[in-house]
């Protein structure tokens, strides 16, 4: 096991195999940024030129361009109008590959690019180009495999990210790269193996890994059989606080020898291994042979709240903390887990950024995460049109990034809403969440008067209002649990005590009190 920075020269990084292929198709950037790259890429391939050697932690690459039996699709900021926020300015230019006879891997892959586009849209800070290519990792053994590479400039910068894609022929199924795993106890093992492999790098926060799929989104196989398992840039760097974590280590790589990655595989993944290896690779495939069967689990999704909760017949309360992920959240998540607690969680947008693993974190234990808006104001005030889009897309984006998880709740800052506000929301596919009993935090109340606020109020069926930025409340936090719990009440998410809030719609129903 190893771990690896791509890093040429402090100003930028080398393409991160060394070839020369559609990763270096990359949108218009602007000239100043041009210049600066031209000759440490010129660099990058008299390095690779001279060297001839195989790199472990590179996975492979069948093919990088379109030949025979694979075709290519390209596209701009105008393939993807429908989304519901988009910046003016950005310049897309994507693409993805198109298989003979696989017509369902294409519409897999089309997805996922248009994810990506919709989600560096809403997620970045202002933002200015989005480039995707492609590699062909696998093909062969009923299997093909795909690595998309992402090159993203925006307010903080100039990085890469990779995601990898698997087709099962038989069946049409188009996996994420954690189907390579048989379960969740195998990602979760995985995980060990990898923060052992980082144990010790100053440019890794081994807290901030977790098994959740976005996480672990690019896995593939070297030319030596071993599992190769790449992060994006600054996925894995320390908290900086006010800041997103710097991307300037580059891609990061964990590689897991066969004889320990082997025991871990699916089905799919040991195919997709010697797909990799295969000499002869069939490019060209047919249609699937047998029926789409039920959807297979996908490791690292992970389901809030407890599956023994019932929220019909057991006497129900949700805590739930806003204006997070902060420098105190992982104390409350340590008590939460020793407590055996699930709750929920509304984020804002620059928390989100300078603690994603934090959110990660909440996320992988099973608490439910919702957005708080972008920035922390009284939407109906401040924004409008275009602007409204924008703030309500920006923090379900970031958890997707992060996470895979597509955020079904939000929450208002302060409260505020309006018809408007509650259309934006509802268009975008969530449920707008206020509370029902507030622990007044937010007022400079004591340890004490917090206790009692929400003690003294608690309901079956109550959502309390509660922030996790602040120390009163976390004071709180144990006695709250304990004097709650000891009058019978069990501890929910928002989404258990609602029964599932639909989208568009406000909760509780009657309003603030």
């Amino acid at each position: 096991m190893s771990s690896t920075r791509v890093r040429p020269s402090e100003a930028v990084r080398c393409p991160v195999d060394g070839r020369r292929g559609p990763r270096e198709r990359r949108p218009l950037w602007p000239a100043a940024v041009l210049a600066a790259l031209v000759l440490p890429l010129a660099a990058c391939g008299v390095q690779e030129a001279t060297s001839g050697v195989e790199d472990p932690e590179l996975i492979t690459v069948l093919l990088d361009e379109p030949g025979e039996g694979v075709t290519e699709w390209r596209g701009d900021a105008g393939d993807f109008a429908d989304h519901p926020y988009k910046p003016e300015g950005l310049e897309v230019d994507v693409a993805y590959p198109r298989f003979e006879g696989a017509e369902a891997f294409s519409r897999g892959l089309a997805a996922r690019v248009d994810q990506e586009v919709r989600d560096f849209r809403g997620a970045s800070r202002d933002p200015v180009s989005l480039g995707i290519g492609w590699e062909v990792a696998a093909a062969g053994h009923g299997v093909l495999g795909v690595r998309l590479v992402r090159t993203e400039e925006d307010y903080h910068g100039l990085r890469q990210g990779y995601g990898t894609y698997w087709y099962d022929t038989a069946t049409g199924h188009t996996a994420y790269a954690t189907e390579l795993l048989a379960d969740d106890a195998a990602l979760e093992k995985l995980n060990g193996i990898v923060r052992e492999a980082f144990a010790g790098d100053p440019d890794v926060d081994v807290e901030s890994l977790h098994p959740v799929m976005r996480t672990y989104d690019s896995m593939g196989f070297n030319t030596d059989g071993d599992l190769v398992v790449e992060f994006d840039d600054g996925h894995l760097s320390p908290v900086v606080e006010g800041h997103p974590p710097t991307s300037e280590p580059g891609r990061m790589v964990a590689v897991v020898p066969s004889e320990k990655a082997l025991p871990l595989l699916s089905d799919l993944g040991e195919r997709a291994r010697r797909a990799s290896l295969a000499e002869d690779p069939v490019l060209a495939v047919e249609a699937p042979s047998n029926a789409p069967g039920p959807s297979p689990g996908v490791p690292g999704v992970v389901s809030s709240g407890g599956t023994d909760v019932d929220c019909a017949k057991d006497k129900c309360v949700a805590l739930t903390f806003d204006d997070g992920p902060a420098k105190t959240t992982p104390h409350l998540l340590d008590l939460l887990a020793e407590e055996d607690v699930t709750a929920s969680f509304f984020l804002n947008g620059d928390p989100a950024l300078t603690r994603p693993g934090v959110l990660r974190r909440a996320y992988a234990e099973g608490h439910e995460i919702g957005s708080h808006n972008d920035l922390h104001e009284h939407m109906p005030k401040h924004f409008a049109g275009e602007e409204l889009a924008g703030q309500v897309a920006a923090v379900s984006a970031m958890v997707r990034r992060q996470t895979g998880h597509t955020v079904k709740l939000f929450r208002p800052p302060f409260g505020d809403s309006s018809p408007e506000v509650l259309g934006e929301i509802g268009r975008q596919g969530m449920a707008e969440i206020l509370w029902s009993r507030d622990s007044g935090d937010w007022t400079g109340a004591s340890r004490d008067e917090i206790v009692e606020n929400v003690v003294g109020q608690a309901e079956p069926g109550a959502v309390v209002l509660l922030h996790d930025t602040l120390a009163p409340t976390l004071a709180a936090a144990p006695e709250i649990i304990e004097r709650l719990r000891g009058q019978g009440y069990v501890f929910a998410t928002v989404s258990q005590v609602y029964g599932g809030p639909e989208a568009g719609e406000s909760y509780p129903p009657e309003g603030l009190a």
